[in-house]
């Protein structure tokens, strides 16, 4: 059950949105599953929402000197057994994000910035599949 007023506290008060999206960050499983969830309910609750959220991805990113989407795509790239559900979750949030923005411009603003944090990992180890062996400490 959604209540409409507690949803537009949170709407009209962008630290809650920002204090979440940093809790995605967090060592446990569970407040980051928990954050992923309640992110998710705040963005398909409207589709002006989306914005709201990438505003408060980015003023995050700006106080903390991070990257903008970092937070979700160190869960993305989480090697040492990342829940699927936290995978699941954290894709759908990019999807659900991208799919209630407005403007051409946003979209593109939001994957060139994911673009810039997946794609020198991805690209270059598929380029060079064999260059960890090549290392001398290894993977």
């Amino acid at each position: 059950m959604l209540f409409v007023d507690g949803m537009l506290g949170v709407v009209a008060h962008s630290e809650t949105v920002q204090w979440l999206y940093t809790l995605c960050a967090s060592l446990s499983r569970l407040v980051v599953k928990t954050a992923l969830k309640l992110l998710l309910v705040f963005v398909e609750y409207s589709e002006n929402n989306a914005p709201l959220f990438i505003q408060a991805v980015n003023s995050v990113a700006s106080s903390t000197g991070a990257l903008p989407w970092a937070n979700l795509v160190t869960i993305l790239e989480e090697k040492n057994g990342a829940l699927p559900e936290l995978l699941v979750y954290t894709v759908t949030l990019i999807n659900k994000t991208l799919a209630a923005l407005p403007d051409q411009d946003s979209f593109y603003d939001v994957t060139d910035a994911l673009e810039h944090l997946l794609c020198p990992n991805a690209c270059f180890l598929s380029f060079f599949p064999d260059f960890t062996k090549l290392l001398p400490f290894g993977k």
